[in-house]
């Protein structure tokens, strides 16, 4: 969980297509494939998923702090 106590629910897909590894992140709870929240194309397999944990953790980092004395 963040400091807010909310929790992010993403789900990361890694696959190939001819050769090409795509990777997207959608909204675990709500997905919508043909529209995620980010996808990209890459040489590798390893590439792809460096980039998926990568934007994940760049999500997370995005997320709102919330004080302790500010919480509801």
């Amino acid at each position: 969980m963040n400091e807010s106590d909310e929790q992010l629910h993403l789900h990361a897909r890694i696959f190939r297509t001819a050769d090409e590894w795509y990777a997207d992140i959608d909204d675990g709870l709500f997905p919508q494939p043909d529209n995620p929240l980010w996808c990209g194309s890459y040489a590798s397999q390893r590439a792809a998923i460096d980039a998926a944990c990568t934007r994940i953790a760049a999500m997370r980092r995005r997320q709102p702090a919330v004080r302790e004395d500010q919480a509801g």
